[in-house]
């Protein structure tokens, strides 16, 4: 059993979790292959192999990763651990390579 904490604002709640649910929840995803769409200025952005709609792409630096949609026009949709200076800069990346992005979900994904 592990415990981790987590924040919710200015208050912290500790949960215990076995090292199957552990694995299962990972924003890693070890066991899913992640192919890497491009990488600049230390951002990477990728996808999921087992991914779904609506279009979108991952992008870690450092410890930090964001989620942003970009189908229709690119919107974070979730962050955690990144600043909100790399936040604007990760944004302003997924907005130049948007259409990159949306081409290989196709190629990848065949769909």
């Amino acid at each position: 059993m592990q415990i981790l904490e987590c924040l919710a604002g200015r208050s912290s709640l500790l949960l215990a979790f076995d090292q199957n649910t552990l694995a299962a929840l990972s924003p890693v995803r070890q066991s899913v292959r992640v192919p890497k769409i491009f990488e600049k200025d230390g951002y990477m952005f990728f996808f999921y192999s087992n991914e779904h709609r609506p279009i979108h792409v991952h992008v870690r630096r450092g410890g930090g990763e964001a989620v942003f949609e970009v189908e229709t026009g690119v919107e974070l949709r979730e962050s955690q651990g990144l600043k909100v200076r790399e936040l604007t800069k990760a944004e302003a990346l997924a907005e130049e390579h948007r259409e990159l992005i949306i081409r290989k979900w196709h190629e990848h994904l065949n769909r």
